[in-house]
């Protein structure tokens, strides 16, 4: 299909904005109680080779319970998780779910640059034995399995450190990995950009993992550990806060067809917010004529954008409210028409609760698997962390900025399954970014890659 009708263009300007979990998502589990954000989450209760299981469990299950240890205490800065590289280099390897896309083919070089032992694993065992050749992988390092055969996919897992999931929709293939990483002992990351998967994964594994003593963060690639990671560092020292606003802006972004497959699935149903100290089903019409100042962009029109920070800073920031906005000019096709996407936005999900989604979806499977590398290393973003203490006191601006938004989804992902594969790293549950690493190391060590960050 060469040219597209202005509809349809319409239409794929949408999903490319919601390519980075825009517009609006269904609700998997009701929002939880107010409740206070979380402190440091517990030790981690590793199974070891020939380990019971059920030992394990009980262990995690006692330091679940336990006392916590406020983030930031003498005993809680003992360990810091962020740093560089592990002290110690687990030799069990970090497996790669859907190693045959194409951000599951970014994070597999990576971690093969890192010197980090690998298993690929997908649905099709001639691609993932491409993967791994290309890698220099052994072909004991392909194990096939389906998406939604646990036993098979805990199979895979059960001798390697960690897991990092890529194969999307994740709302329609996620939750079989995550249970599989759970049941075999394995701590678990993602690349989802779901708003909905990483608010089900936080809720509803949490005990589960801290039972198994694995870690389980989902939302790690650039959507959305920067963000919550700058959150975390803006926010601290400054007390319970009135209001936490972050603001992406991307420029030059071009969507995968993964991405875009997850996209049409999150549209046309309900996003949320954080208000008035809890998560709430965010209305469907979007504020109209909001702006904010990007450093770089000046004053610049912006729309409701339901990232994943509105469901994981309030663990580890105490805030009344959490503003995620991106800006218009991210949507569309031209910056004259950036005004107009708040506007357009209901009617587009609206169109998207039709048969014409999978008109688009088989549509999608047309195009290329992603960008082309020159303009995927060309993709440059802002994100902007203003915080807004509740006592009346000075706010604080935080500013990261980057390029390459599948490259750094790679690094993220890869640098976390390394430190999580660090013999010594002692926290379990389901956990925010902030909560599973400390954030001033951890962006210290995203500078080699191009990230930037400054606080005032």
């Amino acid at each position: 299909m060469r040219t597209l009708s202005a509809s349809f263009a319409l239409l794929f300007c949408a999903v490319r904005c919601a390519a980075c979990a825009t517009l609006t998502t269904p609700p998997l589990v009701p929002p939880p109680p107010p409740s206070p954000p979380s402190s440091s989450p517990q030790p981690a209760a590793r199974r070891a080779p020939g380990a019971s299981r059920d030992a394990v469990a009980s262990a995690a299950t006692r330091r679940f319970m336990g006392p916590r240890l406020p983030v930031g205490s003498a005993n809680h800065a003992a360990r810091r998780y962020g740093h560089a590289m592990p002290e110690q280099q687990s030799s069990a390897p970090v497996a790669v779910y859907g190693a045959t896309g194409y951000t599951g083919k970014l994070v597999v070089a990576e971690l093969r640059r890192r010197g980090l032992e690998v298993v690929v694993s997908g649905r099709s065992a001639d691609s993932l034995a491409r993967v791994a050749a290309d890698n220099g992988l052994p072909s004991s390092a392909v194990r096939p399995a389906p998406a939604d055969d646990e036993a098979a996919l805990a199979r895979v897992f059960e001798d390697c450190a960690a897991v990092i999931a890529c194969a999307g929709p994740f709302l329609q293939v996620g939750e079989p990995v995550l249970r599989a990483a759970i049941a075999s002992g394995t701590h678990y990351v993602d690349t989802t950009g779901e708003q909905p998967f990483i608010k089900l994964a936080l809720e509803r594994y949490g005990v589960d993992a801290a039972r198994a003593g694995v870690a389980v963060v989902s939302g790690l690639g650039f959507d959305y550990l920067p963000g919550d990671l700058l959150c975390a560092v803006t926010a601290e020292g400054l007390g319970p806060l009135r209001e936490l606003r972050i603001t992406y802006a991307v420029q030059g972004f071009g969507a995968t067809r993964g991405t875009m497959h997850s996209a049409l699935l999150m549209m046309g149903g309900e996003e949320w917010e954080y208000r008035g100290g809890r998560l709430a089903k965010a209305p469907l019409r979007q504020p109209l004529g909001e702006t904010a100042d990007i450093p770089g962009l000046g004053r610049v029109p912006v729309a409701r954008y339901p990232s994943g920070e509105v469901v994981t800073v309030p663990r580890h920031v105490h805030t009344q409210e959490i503003v995620s906005r991106i800006t218009a000019a991210t949507f569309a096709p031209h910056p004259r028409a950036a005004k107009a996407v708040p506007a357009l936005t209901p009617g587009i999900a609206a169109l998207l609760r039709t048969p014409l989604r999978g008109v688009l979806d088989k549509a999608i499977d047309r195009l290329p698997a992603g960008p082309p590398e020159d303009a995927r290393r060309a993709a440059a973003y802002t994100l902007v962390a203003d915080a807004v203490p509740a006592n009346g006191s000075a706010p604080r601006r935080g500013v990261l900025r980057g390029t390459d938004v599948y490259g750094i989804t790679a690094v993220t992902t890869s640098h976390a399954a390394q430190l999580l594969s660090d013999p010594a790293y002692d926290r379990a549950g389901a956990l925010a970014p902030a909560e599973a690493f400390d954030a001033r190391p951890f962006l210290d060590a995203l500078g080699e890659h191009g990230i930037s960050y400054e606080v005032a």
